[in-house]
């Protein structure tokens, strides 16, 4: 999938993680593999459904974030969490492949 970011477009995939804690990670990787930058952020204590997580729009992640909204990736939830000195940070809802394939992108489910 195509996105942008500092003046430069690239090819990536999004890579779905879960942190010590059961929360999910979303990993942004370029099409060669190497990372590129981590969607989410970790916030111990919040309660989030399997398919959600705390999007990191902060810092060097900003405008990243908003593309993958805009193309259905992402689903913003009615609810946020406050991230340190960031703030208040969205929390998204990964969209699925399909209504009868509950995985997420990018999930290994055999």
């Amino acid at each position: 999938m195509e996105f942008s970011h500092a003046g430069q477009t690239f090819e990536g995939s999004l890579e779905f993680l879960r942190y010590q804690n059961g929360n999910l990670a979303v990993q942004l990787n370029l099409d060669d593999g190497e990372p590129y930058a981590t969607l989410s952020v970790n916030v111990e204590g919040i309660t989030l459904a399997d398919n959600e997580f705390v999007a990191k729009t902060y810092s060097e992640n900003e405008g990243l974030v908003e593309q993958f909204v805009e193309k259905g990736h992402f689903i913003p939830v009615s609810r946020d969490a406050q991230v340190g000195f960031a703030g208040s940070q969205p929390i998204m809802s990964v969209a699925c492949v399909s209504p009868t394939d509950q995985r997420l992108y990018g999930e290994n489910n055999a």
